[in-house]
């Protein structure tokens, strides 16, 4: 069991890593680990802990999974996740299937596969019931929401979002799953107000307008360990700013996200960036270099593109 209580305290350790500084950051050190942990699989145990070294494992590979999307490796992300899968399956763990489902959702989401997105949010949000988890069915109906508001789907988003808000109401912090504990209420302000901003660019800019409040009070509850989750909340609402018609405070918070982006080791803020430029520069009248900072920045972590190749062998994500 001391074997256990290292893989999870590592993970947790590297997970608040991942937080502050983004998965550049630490992604070598949590892709190093996955031997050492795979190998405890095959370790002669108890049925109590071999139970849980497979989901401390599985875990572990769900992390290596996030920091690889969040450092630009797309094709090892997918991989990760399906290692974890399919440890978390073998386990009947549906707690942690529901978490490595949400993830690849935001993964095709990222990359404009909503149709692949929602059918993994769907599928988390199965295994979420399956677990009676209302904190987990809170996260996956929010980012069911936000792939609907990427097609422009009014109607379905605001269900989404109300269902999300009701399950929110009704969970119990102290029985969230592990996973799930993330989600407080400043972190479901501040994906009501992203989903909103996404309705505000595709369907209605008043929604802009709703979005504004939801993201200024999520920012500010932000501590020092959700460094990332500020940067990412800061840029939707910098662009609901400009979208609503408030180009000098819209900038001034495009600035703050910035610095908060250069101090942080992460490909996909920096790509959430590039979407807030091309919003800035369709602004009239000066950007305040807002432009020219965005332009400028470049993901430290990409040079690792071509060095990391966590567990080759193919898995499946089905």
């Amino acid at each position: 069991m001391a074997d256990v209580d290292a893989v999870e305290n590592a993970t947790r350790i590297l997970r608040t890593v991942d937080g502050r500084h983004g998965g550049g950051h630490c992604v070598d050190t949590v892709v190093g680990a996955l031997p050492m942990a795979d190998a405890l699989l095959r370790v002669p145990a108890s049925a109590e802990v071999a139970t849980r070294m497979r989901r401390a494992v599985a875990d572990l590979h769900n992390l290596a999974g996030w920091v690889c999307f969040d450092t630009g490796l797309h094709d090892d992300a997918l991989r990760q996740f399906g290692r974890a899968l399919e440890l978390a399956g073998a386990g009947g763990d549906d707690a942690l299937t529901a978490d490595v489902r949400y993830r690849l959702g935001r993964v095709y989401l990222h990359h404009g596969a909503i149709g692949r997105a929602s059918t993994e949010f769907q599928r988390g949000t199965r295994a979420a019931a399956a677990c009676g988890s209302p904190h987990a069915m809170a996260i996956l109906c929010a980012n069911q929401a936000w792939a609907q508001a990427r097609m422009g789907a009014r109607e379905e988003t605001q269900a989404l979002l109300a269902q999300a808000a009701d399950e929110f109401a009704r969970a119990d912090p102290e029985e969230a799953p592990g996973w799930a504990a993330f989600l407080t209420t400043t972190d479901l302000l501040s994906i009501t107000g992203t989903v909103h901003t996404e309705l505000a660019q595709t369907v209605d800019p008043r929604f802009a307008d709703l979005a504004v409040p939801e993201l200024s009070a999520a920012a500010k509850g932000y501590g020092p360990d959700m460094v990332r989750s500020k940067a990412m909340c800061l840029i939707s609402l910098s662009t609901a700013l400009l979208v609503s018609g408030h180009p000098e405070h819209g900038t001034a918070v495009g600035h703050q996200a910035v610095d908060l982006c250069e101090r942080l080791d992460s490909v996909r803020t920096t790509a959430r960036l590039l979407l807030l430029g091309k919003v800035v520069s369709r602004q009239r009248g000066r950007s305040d270099g807002l432009t020219a900072r965005i332009d400028a920045l470049r993901p430290t972590g990409a040079h690792r593109r071509d060095r990391v190749r966590p567990n080759t062998r193919r898995t499946t994500t089905s």
